[in-house]
């Protein structure tokens, strides 16, 4: 991601912190799904780079099942705690970057 798009990925979270006015719980979920978005997504960015580097996509299915699985602990943890954070809103949070991506793709032209 260039840094235009972790610009448009901040504001999305900086809007997603506002829905804390709505309910706080909405807040708290919204940015624990973006933690664990960043998270993600950097956990992809140094495979891709592991298999440019090595001309192999070896352990891909390695790679995403740990990608799903840590989506899968977040979204339960929110589930669980459902006091203190929204699912939804986590769910919502966890797509950040990935939306922030196909928002920079339309705004942005290179």
């Amino acid at each position: 991601m260039t840094e235009k798009h972790w610009r448009i990925f901040a504001v999305i979270a900086a809007v997603g912190c506002l829905s804390g006015f709505i309910k706080w719980q909405y807040a708290t979920g919204f940015l624990l799904g973006c933690v664990f978005s960043v998270v993600t997504y950097k956990i992809l960015e140094r495979f891709c780079d592991d298999a440019i580097r090595m001309r192999s996509a070896s352990g891909s299915m390695y790679h995403f099942a740990i990608n799903f699985a840590i989506w899968a602990a977040v979204l339960i943890v929110s589930a669980l705690f459902d006091r203190y954070l929204n699912i939804i809103a986590c769910a919502i949070g966890l797509t950040a970057v990935k939306l922030s991506i196909i928002i920079g793709s339309f705004l942005i032209k290179d």
